[in-house]
């Protein structure tokens, strides 16, 4: 399938709120007053994105965009020592159509080509972790909340 990634823009934060409610029902399911609960909801989407614009400045964020339609979003930081994927999510009709697959394999093409590991964190219990695990990521390290996961091209040896 073929998936293009273009950055988002201001425009696009109605999707980016609806994508979020989609990644997080917890929020939205939130035994509060409908006002009170969108408020929560308007107040971590706004943390989130906050926080990674501050932990990583220099991330590309960009919308995916399959068939002419936006279906997700990806964060990505390439630096020096590796390519560290920040965050990627789909709305749910677009899930289990090869679209995380196409996402991982563009991202370690280019790891490969530059030489370097890609490297995400994913939250137990996350089912994103076994396509993580298929496509060849292993786990480095865990917390006891979140799995740190590395992918290497083969030959390439660890840092």
């Amino acid at each position: 399938m073929s998936l293009i990634l273009r950055p988002v823009r201001a425009t696009d934060r109605a999707f980016l709120l609806h994508l979020f409610i989609q990644v997080r029902p917890d929020l939205a399911a939130l035994p509060l007053p409908a006002e009170a609960r969108q408020h929560m909801i308007d107040m971590q989407f706004n943390a989130q994105d906050r926080g990674y614009a501050d932990g990583f400045p220099f991330a590309s964020h960009d919308i995916v965009v399959a068939r002419g339609q936006d279906v997700g979003q990806i964060r990505v930081d390439r630096g020096a020592e590796a390519i560290h994927l920040i965050d990627v999510s789909l709305l749910a009709a677009a899930q289990g159509q090869g679209l995380g697959s196409s996402i991982l394999r563009d991202l370690q093409t280019e790891a490969a080509a530059e030489g370097l590991p890609v490297g995400l964190s994913v939250q137990h219990g996350n089912r994103a972790a076994d396509l993580y695990r298929r496509m060849g990521f292993t786990v480095t390290d865990d917390n006891g909340v979140h799995l740190a996961m590395e992918w290497r091209a083969a030959g390439s040896a660890p840092s």
